[in-house]
């Protein structure tokens, strides 16, 4: 039986043909496919006891990236124009973190996912890193695709390092690998239950792991997106989708 990876969708208003549409983009599910995983895709319309329902089909969950948290979720009011946030999607992904985290379920959280489980475990959040951390070190660009011209999202657009002796050095190797970046928030106060394994050259934590790895048999968040450079080639973001699957399937048996 192919272990069985729960996708996070989204949904917003499609006002051409008013009604609304959930969307996700294709490489997080190619990224599972690829790696021998069947994805499953759970969207806000699952609700209830049929997203119970979904939940224990699965063997590992994957949070993808997308709109903002809602700062309320963090106990802030809305302090930037740039915020844009989706309350049902935050519903789902945070009922489904919660089961996943308790259950000891294999979690992968990608870009906003990273975000969702920071907060989810009692973090905080930068709403805005151009305007609210103005006096960071280096200029870092972490939305490529506002580059002149915009870098695809297949490429890389800065450095991240990977801290020796980590979980995720040891499944993608330690020291600097390059990567792409598309987000405007990131981790601003680390949740206690995680440990800050990756960051950018600005300082800004680019990756999170379980403090604690004895209740998951997998927990890492990357800020960027391995689902696209994986489709360019990158050895290193397969491996992760492979770590990742592997470890959902041995959940599976």
């Amino acid at each position: 039986m192919l272990p069985r990876i729960g996708i996070t969708g989204s949904v917003f208003l499609h006002k051409g043909l008013g009604t609304r549409r959930t969307f996700l983009n294709e490489p997080y599910v190619v990224g599972i496919r690829d790696a021998g995983g069947l994805p499953l895709v759970l969207t806000p319309a699952h609700e209830g006891e049929s997203l119970r329902a979904h939940y224990e089909l699965l063997d590992g969950l994957l949070l993808t990236g997308g709109e903002d948290v809602e700062p309320d979720r963090y106990g802030e009011p809305v302090r930037c124009p740039t915020v844009e946030s989706v309350p049902e999607r935050d519903r789902l992904e945070f009922r489904l973190c919660e089961w996943a985290l308790a259950d000891g379920l294999p979690v992968l959280a990608i870009c906003r996912g990273i975000q969702v489980l920071n907060v989810a475990l009692g973090g905080t959040l930068y709403q805005d890193l151009p305007t609210e951390w103005r006096d960071r070190p280096g200029d870092v660009a972490h939305d490529q695709s506002k580059a002149t011209p915009p870098v695809p999202r297949v490429q890389p657009s800065h450095v991240v390092t990977v801290l020796p002796g980590s979980f995720l050095g040891d499944l993608i190797g330690e020291g600097e690998h390059r990567v792409n970046s598309m987000h405007h928030q990131g981790i601003k106060a680390l949740a206690p239950r995680l440990f800050p394994v990756g960051y950018a050259p600005d300082g800004l934590i680019e990756a999170v792991e379980a403090n604690d790895p004895a209740p998951s048999a997998f927990l890492v968040g990357v800020q960027w997106h391995p689902e696209e450079l994986a489709l360019g080639g990158d050895p290193a973001s397969r491996r992760l989708f492979d770590a990742f699957v592997t470890a959902a399937a041995k959940r599976a048996r």
